[in-house]
């Protein structure tokens, strides 16, 4: 489980980097728009590779970040079917991998 919510995790930030590069050439109506899109996509692949990362020393806090950073790029591209259920897969690992690591001693 852990193996694939890493893969998936990549992936899925990869396409928020892929989706915020996209929007920085689309012809967008106003210049607000471009930042809202290239921010909210920009952090949410932020916030899933940094949970990733600390998820051996925070796995509660790595789960959080990972939902947050995924649930934000997904519902900027729910229109892409795909990215939505990768996203609710990686928030889904990332609870249930919360729930089984074991406890860290603060």
């Amino acid at each position: 489980a852990m193996q694939i919510w890493k893969i998936t995790g990549l992936v899925l930030a990869g396409i928020y980097v892929f989706a915020a590069f996209i929007g920085l050439v689309a012809d967008f109506d106003r210049t607000r728009d471009t930042v809202i899109w290239v921010a909210v996509l920009g952090g949410g692949a932020v916030l899933v590779l940094l949970g990733q990362h600390f998820f051996r020393a925070y796995p509660w806090r790595s789960a959080v970040l990972v939902s947050v950073g995924a649930a934000a790029g997904a519902l900027v591209l729910f229109w892409a079917i795909l990215v939505p259920l990768a996203a609710a897969a990686v928030i889904a690992l990332s609870v249930g991998l919360a729930r089984q690591a074991p406890s860290a001693t603060a």
